[in-house]
C-alpha cells in the first residue's frame, strides 16, 4: 500500500471515529425508574433508539410519533397470553403439521403513555430497543406489542418491562386545533390534512363539510401546517418558508428539484412540483402526479394525485424523507380541469405545547396574489428561462 492510501485510509478512519463519538454525544439519556414484571425495579438512566416510540391506534387508524422527552410515563399492560401448542410440518414443501406435544408462552401488551400534561394515548408499540443504565450496568429491553417464548418456558419466564416513570420535568404535551374554515360560496370542503413538520407525520382532520368547521385531535407536541383540499382548489402553506435560511422556491430552484424529480420511476406519467418551500436541510413540496390511460382500471382516462414531499439534499442529490398523500381523483374525462393551487398564510405555523394545548383558528380562503412558484430572479447575464410549469394555468 502507497503512502498516499495510507494518508487517505487514516483520514477515513479519523472521520468514522469523529462520526461515532459525535453520535455516542447525540444519544439522550433520561432519569427514570423501570419496573419489571418479576417484581424488581431499577433506577438510573434509560435510552430508546432514535429517541421516540411510535404508538399505532387501530380504533383511529393512526400512527403518533412521540418523542422520549414528551412521555412521563410509558405502561404495558398485558392485553392477552396463553400457552401455545408447537406444531411442525410433517414434511418439506407440504402443508401437513404435527402437533409436537410442547408448549410456549405468547403475550400481547397494550402500551399507554402518559404525557407530562397528565393527557394519555394507548395503542399497540413498534418495536424498539430500550436500554438501562444503572450503577455502571447497562440492559437492554424491547419493547413491543408481541412476545414469544420458548418450548418449555412459562408464561412467567416472558420478563417484560410494566412501566417507566420519567423522573426529570418535560414539555409534553396532547392539544387540538379546532377551528373554521371560511370558503369563497359555493365551494365545498372535502379535506383537511394537518401535518406535524418536525416530526413527519399527518393527520386526517374531522371536518363538516357544510359549517367549515374542523378538528385535529390528539395532537402531540410541534408545529403543524394545514393543508384543504376542496373540489376547486388546495389551499396550503409550508411554515418552513419563515424559518431563518429558507424561503419559498421560485422557478430556478424549482426547476433544480423538479430535474431531480423527473428521473423517478413512478406508476405516474408526470410528477411535477406545484410548490415548495424551505432549503437543503428540509423542503417541503406539493407534488402533483399524473397518468394517462395504460391502467385496467376500467374507464380510467386520468388518475390525478397530489401529495406533500418532505425531502432533503445531504449530499449530491435529493432524497425523500416521508410523503404525505393528499388527494386522488380518477376520472373518465383526460382533460380534466385541475384544481388551482392557493398559498394561504394563515393555514401555516399552528404550534402545540404544554403552555399551548388549543388553538382556535378562523381562517377565510380564496384566490389571492400569492404565487406557488414565483418567477425566478432577473439576471441579464443568462437568457430568461421558462416556468417548471405547465402551459395551462390551472393546477
Amino acid at each position: 500500500m502507497s503512502v498516499g492510501q495510507l494518508t487517505s485510509a487514516a483520514k477515513w478512519a479519523a472521520l468514522t471515529l469523529a462520526m461515532l463519538a459525535h453520535a455516542a454525544c447525540a444519544v439522550e439519556w433520561l432519569p427514570a425508574v423501570v419496573e419489571l414484571s418479576d417484581g424488581s425495579s431499577v433506577r438510573g438512566r434509560v435510552h430508546i433508539t432514535d429517541d421516540k416510540i411510535i404508538i399505532h391506534n387501530e380504533a383511529q387508524e393512526r400512527r403518533y410519533s412521540i418523542r422520549t422527552a414528551e412521555m412521563a410515563k410509558l405502561e404495558n399492560a398485558i392485553e392477552e397470553q396463553s400457552m401455545e401448542p408447537k406444531w411442525l410440518f410433517r414434511e418439506s414443501g407440504l402443508d401437513d403439521k404435527v402437533y409436537t406435544g410442547e408448549h410456549f408462552p405468547v403475550r400481547h401488551y397494550l402500551t399507554r403513555v402518559t404525557f407530562h400534561d397528565g393527557r394519555q394515548l394507548t395503542g399497540h408499540i413498534i418495536a424498539k430497543t430500550l436500554y438501562v443504565e444503572s450503577d455502571g450496568t447497562k440492559r437492554r429491553f424491547i419493547l413491543r406489542r408481541k412476545d414469544e417464548g420458548k418450548v418449555g418456558e412459562t408464561l412467567e419466564d416472558l420478563l417484560y418491562v410494566c412501566s417507566i416513570v420519567f423522573t426529570a420535568e418535560g414539555a409534553g404535551a396532547r392539544g387540538t386545533i379546532e377551528g373554521t374554515l371560511l370558503l369563497p360560496p359555493g365551494e365545498k370542503l372535502q379535506k383537511v390534512l394537518a401535518i406535524n413538520r418536525e416530526k413527519l407525520f399527518s393527520i386526517v382532520a374531522d371536518a363538516n363539510p357544510l359549517s367549515g368547521k374542523f378538528r385535529v385531535p390528539d395532537c402531540t407536541e410541534g408545529v403543524y401546517d394545514l393543508v384543504v383540499i376542496t373540489d376547486r382548489a388546495v389551499y396550503v402553506y409550508s411554515s418552513r418558508e419563515q424559518d431563518a435560511g429558507c424561503r419559498r422556491l421560485d422557478a430556478d430552484a424549482v426547476a433544480e428539484v423538479q430535474s431531480w424529480v423527473g428521473k423517478l420511476r413512478d406508476f405516474f406519467h408526470t410528477q411535477r412540483i406545484v410548490y415548495a418551500a424551505g432549503n437543503e436541510k428540509r423542503l417541503f413540496a406539493l407534488i402533483r402526479k399524473e397518468r394517462h390511460g395504460g391502467t385496467t382500471l376500467q374507464g380510467a382516462e386520468l388518475i390525478r394525485r397530489c401529495d406533500v414531499w418532505a425531502m432533503h439534499k445531504p449530499r449530491e442529490e435529493w432524497q425523500i424523507e416521508k410523503r404525505f398523500y393528499v388527494y386522488r381523483l380518477v376520472s373518465g374525462t383526460p382533460t380534466l380541469k385541475r384544481r388551482a393551487i392557493v398559498i394561504s398564510p394563515a393555514l401555516g405555523g399552528f404550534r402545540i405545547s404544554a403552555q399551548v394545548d388549543t388553538i382556535e383558528p378562523e381562517i377565510k380562503l380564496g384566490p389571492n396574489r400569492e404565487k406557488p412558484i414565483p418567477p425566478a430572479a432577473p439576471d441579464e447575464r443568462k437568457p430568461p428561462r421558462a416556468s417548471p410549469e405547465e402551459p395551462d394555468s390551472g393546477n
